[in-house]
């Protein structure tokens, strides 16, 4: 997988995909030499836009999924590359563009995030270390709260619930919540275990990643809903 994933992104380069199609432009028509073109023109139309723009999203999010789980560096840095994130046209149906394609791309950025700052050779300090898990940890929060309403009693507020009503919630899981929630919960695991792992961190600052309650919590809650 890894390597099939590094010759997706290189042929995906090759083509140009890694550049922003809306911004691509031509001379309208012929230009003589020495001067400068009256008009510029689109080199793409916005039906071609939009797929090299999906299919652009589609390399980046298996170089993130599979550079997190084996913790290794990105196929392609987030700075060597400026095409938006794909977006649901209006008139798109489910099958067209589904839910958790669109919510694929903010966990990848999170996904870079994480191997860009934690996974690096370079020795960090503590300090460092820390700072950047401060950061990655509130782009999560970040990321729940912003996402759709269905979402939030999958991390809290079914305390008080009946058994059968979270069966009911189990039950009625969809693929796209499944994959968002299981995307999510293995980037936080990974998070965790960079902090764990890291030597330059105190002993009660790696327990603490361990143990951390809302975390087992939270993966305990995943790995439950997809198993079901």
């Amino acid at each position: 997988m890894w390597r099939l994933v590094g010759s997706l992104i290189r042929l995906a380069i090759e083509l140009g995909l890694h550049h922003d199609p809306t911004t691509q432009l031509v001379p309208a028509g012929e230009v003589t030499q020495g001067e400068a073109p009256s008009e510029m023109v689109p080199v793409f139309t916005e039906e071609e836009c939009q797929t090299r723009i999906r299919l652009w999203g589609i390399v980046l999010i298996h170089d993130r999924g599979t550079s997190i789980l084996l913790g290794r560096p990105l196929g392609i840095s987030p700075a060597d590359t400026n095409v938006p994130r794909p977006t649901r046209p209006p008139t798109a149906t489910l099958n067209d563009f589904s839910d958790h394609f669109e919510l694929s791309h903010p966990i990848a950025d999170i996904q870079a995030d994480i191997i860009n700052s934690l996974y690096k050779p370079n020795k960090q300090s503590a300090e460092s270390i820390m700072h950047n898990a401060t950061r990655i940890v509130k782009s999560m929060a970040d990321f729940r709260r912003g996402l759709p309403e269905r979402y939030k009693y999958y991390f809290s507020g079914s305390d008080d619930w009946t058994i059968e009503k979270k069966l009911e919630l189990v039950q009625g899981i969809t693929e796209d919540e499944g994959l968002t929630l299981l995307k999510l919960g293995i980037a936080r695991i990974l998070l965790f275990r960079a902090l764990f792992s890291s030597k330059e961190l105190s002993y009660s600052q790696r327990r603490k990643a361990l143990v951390d309650g809302p975390f087992h919590v939270f993966v305990m809650s995943s790995h439950s809903l997809l198993s079901s």
